[in-house]
């Protein structure tokens, strides 16, 4: 039987006024999502550059004989030196012709075109830039100061870092910049804290950034297990302008090849998305709802920013590892 038109139109109003009658819980969603996304992806796009990851496979070789933890950090014998990539001992080394070149304060180490899987660089080397570790210690501070240039565009990494150090925990904290040529910028203070807890190593990166006009806060720890790593994140990301924080906090676990994630997304203290699931990770909007494209990429790159943080603040920390834990 062909129900009338009317009782159709009725049907469909009472189907709609009992949507309405649903209670939802309150959420939001960001002003601007394309613009937020364009500000953070500076972080993800000056981090991966050639230089950075040529800087990053440098820290844990960055070992200067005579090191010390306390002030002079360099042995007179090491200061103004170059260290070259040795390709038949697959380590750095200055030969006694490298005696000059390096600055008076410190060593200078060349960065080569990284193998980011082998931790080390390509052979046969392809020079792209130089790394200077500097002696900045203040009359009651022991500091390091990096200052490394090169790549196209040009790179800089300009930062000191400070604290106590062992080979299998450490303590720091380092404060500068990132910055190319394009006037791209990002400047990170905060703290990287190590410990080995039985057979698993905590790593706990914690502070403040601004990155392309964008203010960050951020707290990442990461677990990792013999068979789980475990991350916990908070990170606020504030936009003055529009008088929002956008904020995203829970943990992501991955077992094997298997990740796992509770982590939600809020925006002013409201929901705004969730990423949950166990093997496939689901994302979902407010009260269930679509995203938009720019929301979805928002999301997207909001998931991937405490790793690339805790990555950031690792790498940061790994030269002084190197030369300050005595």
């Amino acid at each position: 039987m062909r129900l009338p038109r009317s009782a159709v139109v009725a049907a469909v109003l009472a189907q709609l006024l009992a949507a309405c009658g649903e209670t939802l819980g309150p959420s939001a969603r960001p002003l601007a999502p394309g613009l937020l996304v364009d500000s953070l992806a500076t972080l993800t796009t000056l981090t991966q550059t050639p230089l950075f990851l040529s800087y990053r496979v440098l820290g844990p070789l960055s070992a200067v004989p005579g090191a010390a933890a306390a002030a002079p950090i360099f042995p007179d014998s090491m200061l103004s030196r170059v260290f070259h990539w040795d390709t038949v001992a697959h380590h750095y080394a200055s030969l006694p012709q490298d005696t000059v070149g390096g600055p008076p304060s410190g060593v200078r180490f060349l960065l080569y075109a990284p193998d980011t899987t082998a931790g080390r660089p390509i052979e046969p080397p392809q020079q792209l830039g130089q790394a200077d570790l500097l002696d900045a210690s203040l009359p009651d501070t022991t500091r390091l100061r990096v200052f490394a240039t090169g790549g196209t565009p040009m790179t800089t990494i300009d930062y000191t870092v400070r604290g106590r150090f062992v080979p299998d925990s450490l303590s720091a904290f380092f404060d500068g910049c990132v910055f190319d040529a394009l006037a791209r910028s990002a400047c990170l203070t905060g703290t990287v804290v190590q410990r080995l807890a039985s057979s698993d190593t905590t790593v706990t990166v914690a502070g403040t950034a601004s990155v392309g006009g964008r203010f960050l806060t951020f707290t990442v720890g990461m677990q990792l297990g013999a068979s789980q790593i475990v991350q916990a994140m908070d990170v606020a990301v504030e936009e003055p302008e529009l008088n929002e924080e956008v904020r995203v906090l829970g943990t992501l676990a991955v077992q094997g090849s298997t990740p796992s994630a509770d982590i939600g997304l809020l925006v002013n203290g409201l929901p705004f998305a969730t990423i949950r699931g166990q093997g496939t990770l689901t994302v979902r909007g407010p009260n269930n709802l679509p995203l938009s494209e720019e929301e979805y990429a928002l999301v997207t790159i909001l998931f991937a920013l405490p790793g690339r943080l805790l990555d950031v603040g690792r790498a940061l920390a790994r030269p002084a590892q190197r030369n300050l834990g005595g």
